[in-house]
């Protein structure tokens, strides 16, 4: 519930740093959506869907350090397939399965659809008389522990698509998951089990109002967890994560999370390259004060703070010595300035 509740803040996306994963997954779905005629004309789009990207990017605290597209992650190997992907794109395929159907006015891209009087609402990547489809930058390898949670999640939103292309036009048969690689996942559309999905999905938008209505606090309206808040963008404002991160029980997430004191800050000699001395609470600490190399273009400027600054560091990375390395998308914050949240009204 209070993921649900902060996605919809913009006060809460100042804190949140995005993944320029997922913008290369919208370039992509851009591309699909244009249908270019040639590669050139797909060049452009791509282009230009990541000029966008940047220049929102770029008037966001935590956001701008990913100035650089050509250093993003697998950005070549994504901008290739996704152009190839969508200069071949057409009907994909019908099944065996699939009866053969008129098409429909209400096919579309990304348009706005409701459901449940209007208590559902979303923008399928693409739909048609057929199928109802969601495209990806990539898809997690399956070797990584979280990749069954993460494409369980795309299907449990291609049930609601489902549901929203149901209620507005008629049912698709198949739903898709198409990767710019050009992999497919495709599965039947199981009405009963997308009336289900739909009906939970109110029900928990009921429940979350309740709440709300009823003053409860914040923590009390989440449900922590490792893969939960593993995959949260919201760690860094979220009391109920740093209450379990002080629990000797909480596993070690991916990216590891820790809050600390700074000790002695080294303001470095090439303006933007510096480094503090943290002592860290929980397991992080044992070792005793340990220092991380920040640069003031990534992860702010701590050097004008003096000696007792509390510090919370989210998405970093561990060293062999098991002691925490500050990388690209590692964000250090100063407590005293992250907001406190306070729940009310309804959403």
């Amino acid at each position: 519930m209070l993921r649900a509740i902060l996605s919809t803040s913009r006060e809460a996306d100042d804190w949140v740093l995005d993944s320029p994963r997922a913008w290369l997954g919208t370039a992509f779905h851009r591309l699909m959506a244009a249908h270019p005629s040639d590669e050139a004309a797909a060049e452009v789009l791509w282009d230009s869907a990541i000029g966008q990207v940047l220049e929102a990017a770029s008037t966001h605290r935590l956001n701008r350090r990913f100035g650089t597209p050509e250093r993003w992650p697998g950005y070549y190997l994504v901008r290739q397939r996704a152009i190839a992907s969508a200069v071949r794109s057409g009907p994909l395929p019908r099944t065996a399965a699939q009866p053969a159907r008129p098409a429909s006015s209400m096919d579309g891209t990304e348009k706005l659809l409701t459901a449940r009087n209007g208590r559902l609402a979303g923008r399928p990547d693409h739909f048609d008389h057929q199928s109802v489809t969601e495209y990806k930058s990539a898809l997690p390898d399956p070797g990584w522990p979280e990749a069954a949670s993460v494409v369980d999640g795309y299907w449990r939103q291609l049930r609601l698509y489902a549901v929203l292309v149901g209620e507005t036009a008629r049912w698709p048969v198949v739903a898709r998951i198409v990767s710019a690689s050009g992999q497919v996942l495709e599965e039947s559309v199981n009405r009963m089990n997308c009336d289900a999905e739909a009906d939970a999905a109110v029900a928990g938008l009921q429940a979350m109002n309740e709440a709300l209505e009823r003053g409860f606090d914040s923590s009390e309206l989440a449900s922590p967890s490792e893969i939960a808040c593993g995959q949260c963008q919201y760690q860094a404002i979220c009391p109920a994560f740093w209450s379990r991160c002080a629990s000797a029980s909480w596993p070690q997430l991916r990216e590891p999370a820790a809050r600390g004191t700074l000790v002695s800050i080294d303001p470095g000699v090439d303006g933007d390259l510096y480094a503090v001395t943290l002592q860290l609470e929980g397991r992080h600490g044992a070792g005793g004060p340990q220092s991380l190399a920040l640069r003031r273009s990534v992860h702010g400027d701590l050097t004008a703070r003096g000696k007792g600054a509390r510090i919370r560091v989210v998405h970093a990375s561990m060293r062999p010595d098991g002691r925490l390395r500050a990388g690209i998308s590692t964000c250090v914050f100063l407590e005293d300035e992250l907001p406190e949240l306070e729940c009310k009204g309804s959403a």
